[in-house]
């Protein structure tokens, strides 16, 4: 059990740093704590400031004609609120049943760890090695046959790694572009394993090949300068109705989104899509188990389902504030009402297609009055199911889970990766599972997703240095 105990205490130093981006709090600490751990482990690390939370970035060149791996994850995590649902506090990392539970474990400082680890796991049992020595004939890395490297026990990491750990994820990445235009050549590498997975229902492991994209915005109708009673309704504008006036004409009660030309940039699965995720497992009885639900949306079933939930674009309405909120009752004719919304983006469309046309649609159906505010972020993001690192993850992920990969076309969530696809595939999975909570009170991992997580990545950086894998 020794070589458990560094990957589990470093994860839980790094879990007791409450880096929540949104309310600006541990953001130096978490830096402070990755450079330190970067370093002890030999990497050549910094900490760069491009306007916003700073961004960690670490490598390891063993030689520069093995492949590179490139590793994005983000070091800030989600306010824990509310914390009365908290069963053990949220940055004081708790062991209970099998399960490490604190505010990032999955999402996504459990990623991260077991990554390193997973590097540092080759540097503690293998020999020195100088970083970019030449391969020539009769090297022991050198396969005469193909002129390529190839893996030996008890040597250096059999490829390359970096490390892009961003401050900012959890609130959009809003500085992140400014990172990739001016380092693009310092994080160039053959593929990147993305920031988050893990494991299904059944405990599959998943394989994401893409994120959607999001774009977010706040919808305010104001009325009168101030509060007024509420007898003031009959001869003055209540922002509320006028509000719910608004959000009632971008959707209908079949779930259809009615902004003039929404659709139009929609692309449809192929034929290739479609036998990937008739492939993919949705447990839907465990799901609405979990969820407390009894149906999803419009009766939906089977492959329609699926598609729908990888394929389709969504408009959610996430928050509404206007006037009293307190106990008992107020009657009051408030002074404004306001809406946070999000829309889910799948390829081609673009936040600022969305902006414009929602624009114009609160404008056409009489709703000029209602003002966008806040409206942030970014376009989704794919690699081909052709890809041939597909099957050398899948391999590595089969070998260590025993169990079939579920490879999903597009991961329903979002995040930057847009940034990185035209650079490099990128391929997301890790060490969560159905149960992790994420976003939510009582996050976790299990610990032996953790373990495995671990072996997973030292069976892909395997994979990814044997010739048939290159």
């Amino acid at each position: 059990m020794r070589e458990r105990t560094w990957p589990l205490e470093t994860l839980k130093k790094y879990l007791v740093i409450p880096s929540v981006s949104a309310q600006g709090t541990g953001i130096k600490e978490a830096c402070r704590f990755l450079k330190t751990l970067f370093t002890s482990l030999g990497l050549t690390a910094k900490v760069i400031d491009c306007g916003g939370n700073p961004i960690c970035y670490a490598e390891l060149i063993v030689n520069k004609k093995l492949p590179t791996i490139l590793f994005y994850n983000h070091y800030d995590v989600q306010p824990p609120e509310p914390l009365e649902k908290w069963i053990s506090p949220p940055f004081k990392p708790t062991v209970r049943g099998g399960k490490l539970f604190a505010r990032g474990s999955s999402d996504n400082k459990g990623n991260l760890i077991a990554r390193i680890a997973a590097v540092k796991s080759f540097l503690d049992t293998c020999p020195t090695v100088r970083p970019d020595e030449p391969f020539g004939r009769g090297h022991p890395r050198q396969n005469d046959s193909v002129g390529l490297a190839v893996r030996r026990e008890g040597e250096k990491p059999p490829v390359n790694v970096k490390f892009v750990v961003d401050g900012e994820e959890e609130i959009g990445s809003p500085t992140l572009p400014r990172f990739i235009s001016k380092y693009r050549e310092m994080i160039k590498a053959d593929m990147c394993i993305w920031e988050s997975g893990g494991r299904d229902e059944k405990d599959n492991p998943d394989l994401a090949l893409g994120c959607k994209g999001i774009c977010h915005a706040e919808l305010v109708a104001r009325g009168a300068k101030d509060d007024l009673h509420s007898s003031k309704g009959v001869i003055v504008k209540n922002p509320a109705w006028r509000l719910i006036w608004a959000l009632n004409s971008l959707k209908d009660s079949n779930e259809n989104i009615l902004i003039d030309g929404f659709y139009n940039r929609v692309r449809k699965p192929g034929s290739l899509d479609r036998k990937t995720i008739a492939k993919f497992m949705f447990y839907e009885k465990e799901k609405k188990k979990e969820w407390g639900i009894n149906s999803f949306l419009a009766g939906l079933t089977g492959l329609k389902l699926k598609e729908r939930f990888f394929y389709e674009p969504a408009l959610n309405i996430d928050g509404l504030t206007s006037g009293y909120q307190g106990k008992g009752h107020k009657t009051v004719l408030p002074k404004q009402a306001s809406a946070k919304i999000d829309f889910r983006l799948v390829p081609d469309m673009t936040p600022k297609d969305v902006l414009n046309r929602l624009r114009k649609h609160l404008d056409r159906y009489g709703f000029s009055d209602i003002e966008i505010h806040d409206f942030r972020g970014y376009p989704p993001a794919r690699t081909p199911l052709t890809s041939p690192y597909v099957n050398i993850i899948s391999k590595a992920q089969e070998r260590v889970y025993k169990k079939p990969v579920m490879v999903e076309p597009l991961f329903a969530a979002s995040g930057p990766m847009y940034l990185f696809t035209p650079l490099m595939p990128c391929f997301s999975l890790g060490v969560g599972y159905s149960g992790s909570s994420i976003h939510a009170p009582n996050e976790n991992i299990r610990l032996t997703d953790y373990w495995m997580g671990i072996e997973c990545i030292k069976e892909i950086m395997n994979e990814l240095a044997m010739p048939a894998g290159r």
